[in-house]
């Protein structure tokens, strides 16, 4: 024997709540549009947010009937509305700063790369050239960013020879520095 199996259309009763929001949704679609076209002027972006909150309910739809579906909808689109104008504004501000802070990818070539290059490698050939005492004092101070008389008390040595050294230093990194920078910028030209 067989038995037919019959499948009845639910009830209107029994309609799950994001189809009740769903059908509230197609009903005043063109209400909802106008409401946000009204508030932010551009009927595309109204289109667009009315569309989300559709997918939106389709994805995660309340738990529990909604009441009032067109006040529901209409809070939770303007909610949208501002969230998205919130997040490009602050892309647009991102882009910005990004745009002024640093160099286009395009402007930092082969032959800026490898001026740089040679003249970090004519600064540490200087700074290693230094008497031992001098490059240390230099190194802790300026690199590490330890205070004189910390350096005093590792070197056990007083606070004004840690000056005398660190003066001396910068005193032969800057004048060996601006040789070695003019005889890079003859050799390029």
């Amino acid at each position: 024997m067989r038995s037919i199996i019959t499948w009845r259309r639910p009830s209107m009763s029994n309609t799950p709540p994001n189809q009740e929001l769903l059908d509230a949704l197609a009903l005043h679609y063109d209400d909802l549009v106008r409401y946000i076209r009204q508030r932010f002027r551009d009927r595309h972006f109204a289109r667009d947010l009315v569309h989300d909150v559709y997918l939106q309910i389709l994805d995660k739809p309340p738990r529990q009937r909604i009441s009032l579906p067109l006040a529901f909808l209409r809070k939770v689109t303007f909610n949208r509305a501002i969230d998205r104008v919130r997040a490009e504004s602050l892309r647009a501000a991102h882009l910005a700063a990004a745009s002024h802070d640093e160099p286009a990818l395009d402007s930092w070539d082969g032959a800026r790369e490898l001026d740089f290059e040679q003249q970090l490698h004519a600064l540490l050939a200087i700074i290693e050239a230094l008497p031992a005492r001098q490059r240390q004092v230099f190194l802790l101070h300026r690199i590490h960013g330890m205070a004189q008389r910390d350096i005093a008390a590792e070197l056990e040595i007083s606070v004004n020879m840690v000056t005398q050294h660190f003066n001396r230093a910068m005193r032969t990194i800057a004048s060996r520095w601006e040789q070695a920078r003019r005889l890079h910028g003859e050799a390029r030209a």
